[in-house]
């Protein structure tokens, strides 16, 4: 008896319909559309953007930080400057200004000869180098790069003032230029060249002005206004204040005076934290007054009052200075830093 083998039946196809296929048809032509109209649209731009990034890193790097910097915003949009470059520059000039401040003007001269090829004809790179030659005894270096920031177009004024001033101390002929402010007071001539905040390059605080005007009988009383740098956070702990008056004795020798000093802040608090000036009070009593605490009082007869010094230091280095007469800072210098208090 032969039996039969069965098996299981296939699964049935199912047929495609003519719908489904021309469906699927015009779908797959659409796409095809839509991605063409998105490669028409976006390929200009993307042609260009690689046009414009090519010609930017053709530039010399100078070129891109310059034009950057003198065409404004718009030119911000074009072509933004080498991020690597920007940093070296800044990390050169920073380095310089702490070089300058610690007496090694070679070394500060030698890192802005670096930062002015990179950016050339820049004011604040120019004037540091300037002050650096006047440093080194250099004066008619100094009053050519000082004649070159006056001929830079649109340069701020409180820059070219400082730069008109310099060049006329060396002997040289200054475009006339109006006086801006308070920045320059005093009795200062020689005081060094500052940015375009008027402080010293590469410091936090600066004196702003000083004041010196008669008080009650026998005294002065001398107003001292600071500044800090905008946006930067004063550690008011750090910040120290130095006041000396001097005085003239009988033989004519100048010293440090006897007479009792008393200082106040009259702008409490005291942290610069709108960035406005915070402004201190110096009382001190002339030494031939008679007053309780004059130098005649304690046993100095004779003296006369010889001027004045101020530092104002930060984290230990000394920022700023202003003296009155000019004369005085050179034969009472400050320390460019404070010793460090004993732990």
């Amino acid at each position: 008896m032969t039996s039969a083998t069965q098996s299981t039946p296939p699964i049935p196809r199912q047929p495609i319909g003519a719908t489904f296929v021309v469906a699927i048809s015009v779908l797959g032509f659409f796409l095809i559309i839509q991605f063409l109209a998105v490669a028409w649209f976006f390929l200009p731009k993307l042609q260009q953007q690689v046009v414009e990034s090519a010609t930017v890193a053709s530039m010399p790097p100078a070129t891109q930080l310059s034009e950057t910097q003198s065409a404004g915003p718009a030119a911000t949009d074009r072509a933004q400057p080498d991020p690597a470059l920007k940093l070296r520059i800044n990390t050169l000039v920073a380095e310089s200004d702490g070089l300058y401040r610690v007496g090694d003007f070679d070394g500060a001269l030698k890192g802005l000869d670096e930062a002015d090829g990179l950016l050339p004809n820049d004011p604040g790179i120019l004037l540091r180098k300037a002050r650096a030659l006047e440093s080194l005894q250099q004066p008619a270096d100094a009053a050519a790069l000082y004649s070159q920031v006056l001929a830079i177009d649109a340069l701020p004024s409180e820059l070219r003032a400082q730069a008109s001033k310099k060049l006329a101390q060396l002997g040289g002929v200054a475009a006339a230029a109006p006086k801006t402010g308070n920045a320059l007071v005093a009795d200062e001539a020689g005081t060094d060249v500052r940015d375009e905040i008027g402080l010293q390059p590469g410091s936090n605080l600066g004196i702003v002005s000083t004041n010196l005007r008669d008080g009650s009988t026998g005294m002065k009383s001398l107003r001292i206004a600071i500044k800090s740098r905008p946006n930067v956070n004063i550690d008011t702990r750090e910040m120290k204040l130095h006041v000396f008056f001097y005085e003239k004795d009988e033989s004519g020798d100048v010293q440090l005076t006897e007479s009792k000093v008393v200082s106040q802040w009259i702008s409490p608090p005291v942290n610069w934290a709108d960035n406005e000036p915070e402004v201190l009070d110096v009382n001190y009593i002339l030494p031939d007054s008679d007053l309780p605490g004059s130098a005649a009082s304690n046993g100095s007869p004779g003296r006369t009052f010889a001027g004045y010094i101020v530092g104002v230091y930060y984290n230990g280095e000394l920022q700023d200075t202003r003296a009155e007469p000019g004369p005085l800072a050179k034969k009472f210098p400050l320390p460019l830093y404070l010793k460090q208090d004993p732990q």
